[in-house]
């Protein structure tokens, strides 16, 4: 048994020194040779969940058009190109993305690049998506209803959801990005109630929830399955007085729901007056009037149908005045009041109105009565201005000289019958008189 051991010995070294003598003659004869290509570089260029890629490229100035990528020593891709080329690309899938592999490349019959491992990405397994349930479950809903989501979260005993999201987006965009889905609710909870107040709270719904990792975070689940909602608005009916047949007040609604109900209402009321169903081909409903009623009693009817397990009820119509015709139906003594009532307010109106014309006449007259006397006024100064311009323009200067006489004491008599030898004027201005002066 030693004998064994030390020629196996001998043996293993014989086999390594007869390994180094092919390897230093395999490389003295590459080295002989002139036209030795350089060896490229194999780098990782991109790292997916289930994929790697590798890039093995040979220096500048060199190129080929065979590349091949080595496991170890294994060959494992090869890659050929028409024209000659300077780098080529390896996908590596599977197992083959261990970050334990060693992986090199060549072009032509280039020396080998050098060893590299790659290293792929991290996979993060997102939360399995919860489910959705609604209240009612038919789908359909009615302007003003109010439905109830309940978002069911996966049994996680590790990893309790922190939050829920309920999602809306407008039906027939799934998976849009000009419609994405928008956030309606957030709650800790994984109930909604949601209201519907308009034809474009329809659509599709869907909800979601978050979760915290240890090293990852907080994350989102997948969305759940949607929930599509539809929602109904009924058209208006439409009521008016019948001749046909006799008086009546029909009810017309929509002749895509055949076989409603309609349902006739007096005005401030909360009970309904009749309601009866349509045939299975007709869409309206007639009522007889009644036999007695107060005079301009107004009614409204509404129609309702069934979808599935819900009931669908449509706005009401407009109010109908219903006045008393004579001869078919008695309005009851309460319309006297009511007339009386009427005539009041228009009495009243009439005297209002009479009272607003009688003031606005007063005050024209006022008006009228003081623009006349100062237009009276005005024209008798403009007169008296006329007289005295006329009066002034006529006058003139009269020069009246008197003369002093000198009467004795002893002969007055002849003195007067006497003419005076001197005359010397008593004043030194003239007088200015009228034409006719006043004696």
């Amino acid at each position: 048994m030693e004998h064994f051991g030390v020629s196996t010995k001998r043996m293993s070294f014989c086999g390594y020194l007869l390994t180094a003598l092919i390897i230093i003659r395999q490389h003295f004869s590459a080295a002989g040779q002139p036209s030795v290509l350089e060896a490229p570089t194999l780098t990782q260029v991109a790292a997916r969940v289930s994929s790697v890629e590798l890039l093995c490229q040979a220096p500048q100035g060199y190129g080929g058009f065979i590349f091949k990528l080595f496991k170890v020593q294994q060959l494992i891709d090869t890659v050929q190109h028409s024209s000659e080329q300077r780098e080529a690309r390896f996908v590596l899938r599977g197992n083959d993305t261990d970050n334990k592999n060693l992986y090199c490349c060549q072009y032509q019959n280039s020396m080998y690049s050098s060893y590299m491992k790659p290293e792929p990405k991290i996979s993060i397994s997102t939360p399995p998506p919860p489910h959705l349930v609604v209240e009612p479950s038919s789908g359909h809903a009615m302007l003003g209803q109010t439905l109830s989501f309940h978002c069911q979260a996966p049994l996680t005993p590790q990893e309790l959801p922190e939050a829920f999201l309920l999602l809306q987006r407008a039906r027939g965009t799934p998976g849009s990005m000009v419609a994405p889905a928008k956030l309606v609710s957030q709650s800790q909870q994984s109930r909604f109630s949601v209201r519907i107040i308009a034809h474009e709270d329809g659509g599709e719904y869907m909800c979601l929830y978050q979760i915290t990792l240890p090293k990852m975070g907080q994350m989102n689940s997948t969305a759940s399955q949607p929930v599509y909602i539809n929602v109904i608005e009924l058209p208006v009916p439409t009521l008016s007085i019948s001749h046909h047949g006799g008086e009546v007040l029909e009810c017309v609604g929509s002749p895509s729901y055949p076989q409603a109900f309609f349902s006739l209402f007096i005005v401030d009321t909360l009970s309904h007056y009749a309601t009866h169903q349509a045939s299975l081909t007709q869409h309206s409903a007639r009522f007889p009037l009644p036999t007695r009623y107060e005079h301009n009693t107004m009614f409204q009817c509404q129609y309702s149908v069934q979808l599935g397990n819900s009931w669908a009820y449509s706005k009401m119509s407009i109010p109908v005045t219903l006045p008393c015709i004579k001869g078919h139906h008695l309005c009851t003594p309460s319309s006297a009041g009511n007339t009386g009532n009427t005539d009041l307010a228009l009495i009243v109106g009439s005297v209002s109105a009479g009272v607003l014309v009688l003031m606005a006449v007063s005050l024209l007259g006022f008006a009228i009565h003081r623009h006349v006397k100062a237009t009276a006024v005005s024209r008798r100064q403009r007169e008296q201005e006329k007289l005295w311009n006329h009066v002034h323009s006529r006058d003139h200067i009269v020069d009246l000289t008197l003369q002093r006489v000198d009467i004795g004491s002893e002969d007055f008599g002849r003195a007067f019958k006497r003419r005076p030898s001197v005359s010397e004027p008593i004043y030194d201005c003239p007088m200015t008189t009228f034409i006719n002066p006043t004696v």
